[in-house]
């Protein structure tokens, strides 16, 4: 028996039918007129779109506007379903809520006898718009019938009007060509409703743009309220959204926080299954899992369900497909599964009401995204509608984040959905046929504009509204061939300046007159700039001798497995904190501890271990890993305590030791290779060689602006050329025999920084500073933090200045929290200290 509507779904239902009721009216009144003012009409006027939350009953609106539409005329309508798996859940509604409509059969039902009275195809885009041969059947006349675009055109000239439902089936439609092509040009329906879940929808308006069809603004669409649909039973009072945070950006690139949002939404799952039986309703609750998209990642999901979280095998089932089809919607119904996973791909579409919990393990920041997740929970099962004294839990959908990024959608969506009011589709735009004598015009008149009625010969109208008239074309911009002379005559010009017979037709030179004049600006002179008369023959360095061939196994015995280390080997988890957020209020929630345990992630560690490894630039990586996990081994034996018999689980403490313990190997490595390091001279170059011409600057080494400086090295170079603090500055190469290099400070790469600089003033030897110029994309660099702490040993520390991101001046730069903060404004006379 059809499900009566509510009132607010009634009220949105009759401002459907009234819409195109109104537009029936024009469509009589253009009836025997000019078939271009027709289609006008339908374009302008012909599509409608419903929005309305997921459960608040859009479809059951639908139905019955298209019912209703039908008992007054005679409509051939196209119902278009997102993927082909929901086309038999949308012929159900269909036939339990209008079983007066026909349910007609693309294969078997293309005659104009049959379609006679009207009817519904319920169809996909791909079944009619797609090149394949199952399409190409159905557009082709043959024993199964006739051809769709002729059953249309057929259907249209026996007096049927032709409709289109196009139920979230526009989204992707942007990129389907051969589906825009056949909705403009074969479809071209007189009635089109369109239904999203999607508040304010970005593809709605890009449907328009693509087929011409115009949609208005969502202002004007018809919308159902969530409150309503609250109030009434259909949807739960709220949506609780929780995301971890970790406490720093470390920490939170090691947190294995998939895992601990499927532990946390099965907690809660479970104990919303308990509620349920505590209140008598024989309900099993559903508790979704989206993962991305690829099989690794459903078997993973599932394992860890099955394993860990101890869900019964046969409890927990994977939904592969990437669209929705009946076994998704068989699975979401079938009370023996607890626990459905799925992938993002197919988010859109699925009723699943005994969903209250949802693990999204990965996300997107799009609030449609957000629409889409929110959807999958908010519906109240049939079972707990119109019952009293529920517990609060039984109420809310909970969505649980392994990305908290992906909170910037949902809450998006939340407060899209909470904008929207219930209301019929506004009148909007209408096309009018005004009719003066034996002059007929059709004006687009908005809401709120007064009737044009005073037509001249010209068209024109003396009031509002706009009249529809074709126009003959574009004239030429004025002017246009005006602005492009002076090109022409620099062209010309040049032209003429290449010289040749070419020139002087007007022909383009040829390449041999292009070459000559560049040719002669080459030159093969070196050019020579000798050394300062006052700057020292040579500068003080630091020089590391090659690394031995067995220096692994010499480092690992300089590594300080203390009892304090080790203890770090069994610390495989952190506190998080659990953040709750009421999506539709937007207000944060405290229900008993904020903080929760997390594991680390064995594979985040794992690759952060490799990347403190990897910093020691002189060792093979392989043959470190393989000689510290040796020493490792022997290390926990020393302590008293037995090491882990299995080989991988030794490995992953190791790890954890390392990330736990960042600066054990770098000390390690300078106890040993910093022993090596020695001071040497560094010869400077007596004249500086180029084969370009250098532009001058006086206090420069070798009297010009090194070639090879970027931006902000050729700001701090003009500055110090121009201070009369400087005596010299000198731009020191990197990995030369004349580069002044520092080897104590790290862990063995070497610092070269950009400029020496000799200062009056200065009590150092030559009165020489070492300068450093930051680009600020490099400040949250480990291996670049670090160079604010280097030191020469008769230079003193190295200064480092940079521009903040947008800033024109310098700054000193300084450790600060682990990145590079402003120290204070740059001044040359501060380096004198």
């Amino acid at each position: 028996m059809p499900a009566a509507l509510m009132d607010f779904q009634n009220d949105v239902c009759a401002g459907i039918v009234a819409r195109f009721a109104s537009l029936r009216a024009i469509y009589d009144a253009l009836r025997n007129h000019d078939a271009s003012e027709l289609a006008a009409a339908r374009r302008r006027d012909g599509a409608v779109v419903l929005q309305a939350p997921t459960g608040a009953g859009k479809t059951l609106i639908a139905v019955e506007a298209l019912a209703r539409v039908s008992k007054s005329e005679r409509v051939l309508w196209f119902w278009f379903a997102p993927f082909a798996g929901l086309i038999e859940q949308s012929r159900k509604v269909l036939t339990a809520q209008a079983p007066e409509l026909r349910l007609l059969d693309l294969e078997n039902d293309r005659s104009v006898e049959t379609v006679a009275a009207g009817g519904v195809f319920v169809t996909t885009w791909a079944s009619v718009a797609a090149r394949s041969a199952h399409t190409r059947r159905a557009r082709t006349t043959g024993d199964a019938g006739l051809a769709l675009d002729a059953l249309i055109a057929l259907a249209r000239e026996s007096g049927l009007r032709i409709g289109c439902v196009v139920d979230e089936a526009h989204h992707g439609f942007h990129k389907a060509a051969e589906a825009r092509r056949f909705f403009a040009e074969v479809l071209k329906p007189d009635y089109t409703l369109m239904m999203t879940a999607t508040p304010r929808d970005r593809d709605a308006a890009a449907f328009a743009a693509d087929t011409g069809w115009r949609v208005g603004e969502p202002a004007d669409w018809a919308s159902v309220s969530r409150l309503h649909a609250v109030q009434a039973g259909l949807l739960k009072r709220g949506v609780r959204m929780v995301r971890f945070l970790a406490r720093d950006k470390d920490t939170a690139q090691l947190v294995d926080f998939e895992h601990l949002a499927l532990a946390e939404c099965t907690a809660m799952h479970r104990r919303i299954k308990q509620a349920l039986a505590a209140a008598g309703a024989a309900l099993t609750p559903l508790m979704l899992v989206q993962v991305p998209d690829g099989k690794d990642a459903q078997k993973a999901a599932q394992r860890h369900l099955i394993e860990v979280l101890k869900f019964p095998e046969s409890a927990v089932r994977v939904h592969t497909a990437d669209e929705p089809d009946p076994d998704l919607i068989a699975l979401a119904n079938d009370p023996g599964v607890e626990v459905l996973i799925f992938k993002m791909a197919v988010a859109l579409g699925f009723d699943a009401p005994r969903a209250f919990t949802l693990a999204a393990l990965r996300g997107a920041r799009d609030p449609a995204f957000g629409v889409q997740v929110i959807g999958r929970i908010v519906r109240v099962h049939a079972l707990l509608r119109g019952r009293e004294n529920l517990p609060d839990a039984l109420d809310h959908g909970y969505v649980f984040l392994a990305n908290s990024q992906s909170q910037e959608g949902l809450l998006d969506a939340g407060q899209q959905i909470n904008a929207l009011t219930t209301r019929a589709p506004e009148l909007g735009t209408q096309t009018v046929l005004t009719v003066i004598g034996d002059r007929r015009v059709v004006q687009v008149v908005r809401s709120g504009e007064p009737l044009g009625l005073l037509v001249t010969a010209e068209g024109a109208q003396s009031e509002g509204g706009d009249v529809v008239a074709a126009l003959a074309g574009d004239e030429p911009m004025v002017g246009e061939a005006d602005e492009r002379q002076p090109w022409v005559a620099a062209a010309q010009e040049l032209l003429a300046l290449s010289g040749g017979e070419d020139a002087a037709v007007g022909r383009a030179p040829s390449d041999a007159a292009i070459a000559a004049p560049l040719l002669v600006l080459t030159s093969k002179s070196i050019h020579r700039y000798p050394r300062r008369a006052d700057a020292p023959a040579q500068l003080r360095g630091e020089r590391l001798p090659p690394a031995p061939a067995d220096m692994e196994a010499r480092l690992v015995d300089f590594v300080d497995f203390s009892h304090a280390v080790l203890g770090d080997r069994d610390r495989s988890r952190v506190k998080v904190q659990k953040d709750q957020t009421d999506l539709f209020a937007g207000a944060s929630i405290h229900e008993g501890a904020d903080d929760v345990w997390a594991n680390l992630s064995p594979e985040a560690v794992a690759e952060k271990a490799g990347q403190i490894r990897l910093r020691l630039s002189e060792s093979n990586d392989r043959e470190l890993q393989l000689r510290l996990l040796d020493r490792f081994r022997r290390a926990i034996e020393q302590s008293g305590a037995p090491p882990p018999e299995d080989e991988e689980l030794l490995v992953q403490q190791l790890d954890l030791v390392l990330v736990r313990n960042p600066a054990l190997l770098r000390e390690a490595y300078k106890r040993y290779r910093g022993a090596q390091v020695v001071d040497v001279g560094v010869p400077l170059l007596a004249e500086l060689h180029s084969d370009v011409r250098l532009p001058p600057a006086r206090r420069a080494l070798y009297g010009v602006l090194p070639a090879d400086l970027n931006e902000d090295e050729t700001a701090i170079a003009l500055t110090l050329d121009a201070s009369p603090l400087v005596r010299w500055w000198h731009r020191n190469p990197v990995r030369r025999d004349d580069a002044v290099g520092l080897y104590r400070w790290d862990d063995g790469d070497g610092f070269f920084p950009d400029f020496v600089v000799a200062l009056d003033g200065r009590d150092k030897p030559d009165g020489i500073a070492l300068l450093e110029v930051k680009g600020n994309h490099l400040w949250g660099l480990p291996s670049e933090i670090d160079k604010a702490g280097a030191r020469h040993a008769e230079y003193g520390d190295v200064f480092m200045v940079g521009r903040p991101r947008g800033a024109s001046e310098f700054v000193y730069l300084r450790e600060l929290g682990g990145k590079l903060d402003n120290g204070g404004g740059f001044d040359v006379a501060r380096m004198r200290w």
